[in-house]
């Protein structure tokens, strides 16, 4: 023990009512004894600094090697030599409640219509590369370095995990390389916020090392946006550890926080500790097949409408509306609302309200037009006094339609609702104005 934490330990005493029994415990664990027959407390804390300032201090823990606690192996091209890690899951073991075995029915248009992205057509997750980095800082930039990149893939009946490793920064350029040798002909890639980050990170490192990454050059899916488009209206967080919890059933044990791993390459570089280093490949290994079970569970999510919440129904009508399939959107969002969407209800009923618009179905977008000004949606009463002044002419209806709404935003309205007030003040002059042209004279 220090002198500098017997101080500290001192202090915590002081501020003690009653410091007796904590520091009979101090004396026990420095002495050997409480020394409560000494005639003065001064004595016995002077006793304390004495004896540890005589205590010889701890040896440090000898530094564990990497390949005892994690199985990889060296390998070897002609850019170096840097370190790898193999492993692998069988597609019939579930990750939390997904089975990764479902990859083999996900139909060929389900990735665009999850994305809203004509350009993923006939995206196979089957044939794409799962990729996730760990670096040396969370903020991206020239000096920031992917020291483990985790790729993963299915091959027959099992998922394939390799992770690539660089034991000091002079193996970056081996590690690169081998990365481009091995991954560098795959079709496709797929990310968790890897267009932001991944992807222009690795091409940053490429180009430093004269070479080029060829995955940045192919179809992406980055799963951040979707899952946000499907969960963010239920979920206050969608991180992948966050939805490892509330959507697979699973939860980590001893898990690294992601903000602690760059200090802990740092600590390995100048250490060769790999106590801590072999969490973060575990971290990593997690990331990726949690990745794999994330895209199949959105996929099913899209392709068998499995929401159950009125919020994630109300998200997927969203993502199928997206996509232009009207048909099935109009579907979820009535089913939301069958199923109580609350505050949701109003938009739900507006994109109703929109769908029936655009199909020339006018009477019965007037219809739900009235029903989400009612549940609260100023939207809902500026289309129906639009629809009652433009198309049937009847300026009464259009002037009570803004009346709610006016009611509703405040007659000046503040913050946000400002622009919503101004435009139904306008409004409101303006059928005035029609409605004095029309009186007989």
């Amino acid at each position: 023990m220090s002198t500098n934490s017997l101080h500290n330990r001192l202090r915590r005493l002081k501020r003690t009512e009653d410091p007796t029994p904590a520091l009979e415990r101090l004396e026990e664990e420095l002495l050997g004894r409480a020394a409560s027959d000494s005639p003065s407390l001064k004595d016995r804390l002077e006793r304390l600094v004495a004896a540890t300032a005589q205590r010889e201090p701890r040896p440090a823990a000898a530094p564990v090697p990497l390949e005892e606690l994690v199985a990889g192996m060296r390998r070897e091209n002609e850019r170096g030599e840097f370190f790898v890690v193999d492993t692998s899951v069988h597609l019939e073991e579930r990750h939390g409640d997904v089975p990764l075995s479902r990859c083999h029915t996900i139909g060929p248009d389900t990735v665009s219509v999850l994305a809203a992205d004509p350009d993923l057509a006939d995206f196979d997750l089957r044939e794409a590369v799962f990729l996730d980095t760990e670096t040396t800082g969370l903020a991206g930039g020239a000096g920031t370095a992917a020291f483990l990149i985790g790729a993963g893939w299915f091959e027959g009946e099992r998922f394939q995990v390799r992770q690539y490793f660089m034991r000091d920064y002079h193996e970056e350029g081996a590690l690169l390389h081998a990365l481009e040798e091995d991954l560098g002909g795959s079709s496709s890639i797929v990310t968790y916020n890897g267009r932001a980050f991944d992807v222009p990170l690795l091409d940053t490192r490429f180009r430093l090392s004269r070479s080029r990454f060829a995955l940045g050059e192919v179809p992406h899916l980055d799963l951040l946006h979707p899952a946000r488009r499907l969960w963010k209206e239920r979920l206050e967080s969608c991180r992948l550890q966050s939805l490892e919890v509330a959507l697979m059933g699973l939860r980590r044990t001893g898990d690294i926080p992601g903000d602690e791993i760059p200090q802990v390459y740092f600590d390995w570089v100048r250490r060769r500790d790999a106590r801590l280093l072999a969490r973060v490949f575990e971290h990593n290994r997690q990331d990726i097949v949690s990745l794999a079970a994330l895209a199949v569970l959105a996929c099913q999510w899209v392709e068998e409408g499995r929401a159950e919440d009125p919020r994630d129904v109300y998200s997927l009508a969203r993502v199928l509306e997206r996509a232009r399939l009207y048909e099935r959107s109009e579907a979820q969002y009535r089913r939301a609302l069958d199923l109580g969407a609350g505050d949701l209800r109003g938009p739900a009923l507006l994109r109703l309200a929109w769908r029936a618009k655009r199909v020339g179905d006018y009477e019965r977008a007037a219809s739900l037009w009235e029903e989400a000004g009612e549940a609260g949606e100023p939207e809902g009463w500026r289309e129906l006094a639009m629809h009652h002044e433009h198309r049937t002419r009847d300026l009464d209806a259009a002037l009570r339609a803004v009346d709610h709404g006016m009611r509703l935003v405040g007659e000046e309205g503040d913050g946000p609702s400002w622009h919503a007030a101004e435009s139904f003040r306008h409004r409101r002059q303006r059928l005035k104005r029609k409605k004095a042209r029309r009186r007989p004279r």
